[in-house]
């Protein structure tokens, strides 16, 4: 649902949904920002790793996020946004200040927890959120690796974020980065596999761990498409 009529996002928003209120909003690098979002009405809700939430960004956009963190029992959610993007999302996560207030839709019920003995992810700027709160929801004895690639001034924040993956400077090309690092760093087939950010960085990806090399089945390699290439919004 990225973009909608106003005059069918009006009563869509107020239904479904929730009243929140920027508790805090933290700038980690110039491009990653922590906001948490906190309010009665996100108590007992179906938090769950990987669940998606939206929010609409101007009056006919909305966009998706995955909260990096949650409590159900105080009510609150933490979103980490990517701001490099000047689309309408960054736009408008890049003026959240504390005391804002806004409307929180979802969340969303599915999980993006995968039983296995071992776990790797891959992706960009985009899945930060959904893979702090995988690697979170883990825990420390959990046997997991993997890469991200974002822009170079955002390199150390994410390394502090994301401690167990390897953190790559993306380059021009989307996708170039994280290929290249899993030609050379994955040579074992890991229990299960979690791609997600760019749509068709997603599928090379997915054909390498596939192929006799790696030799991972694809029912074990779990995909969450957050943008691509010629296309507005997810």
């Amino acid at each position: 649902m990225p973009t909608m009529p106003a005059l069918l996002a009006d009563p869509m928003t107020r239904w479904m949904g929730r009243p929140a209120t920027v508790t805090e909003a933290v700038r980690l690098s110039p491009g990653l920002a922590r906001v948490r979002f906190s309010g009665q009405a996100l108590r007992d809700r179906a938090w769950r790793p990987g669940c998606e939430i939206e929010f609409r960004v101007t009056e006919r956009d909305f966009r998706h996020y995955t909260p990096s963190a949650f409590d159900a029992e105080e009510g609150w959610v933490e979103v980490l946004f990517q701001l490099h993007d000047r689309g309408p999302g960054g736009l408008w996560a890049g003026r959240l200040a504390v005391g804002d207030e806004v409307l929180v839709l979802g969340p969303g019920s599915r999980t993006w927890l995968r039983p296995g003995t071992s776990h790797l992810f891959a992706g960009d700027a985009t899945t930060l959120g959904l893979f702090e709160a995988l690697d979170t929801a883990l825990g420390q004895d959990a046997e997991v690796t993997g890469a991200v690639e974002v822009p170079e001034p955002d390199v150390t924040a994410v390394q502090a974020l994301l401690p167990r993956l390897d953190v790559l400077q993306a380059e021009e090309q989307p996708g170039r980065a994280l290929a290249r690092w899993l030609g050379e760093r994955v040579t074992t087939r890991p229990g299960t596999a979690c791609l997600a950010g760019h749509a068709q960085t997603i599928q090379e990806l997915r054909v390498l761990l596939c192929a006799p090399g790696v030799g991972m089945r694809r029912r074990d390699v779990v995909t969450k498409p957050y943008w691509a290439t010629g296309k507005r919004g997810l």
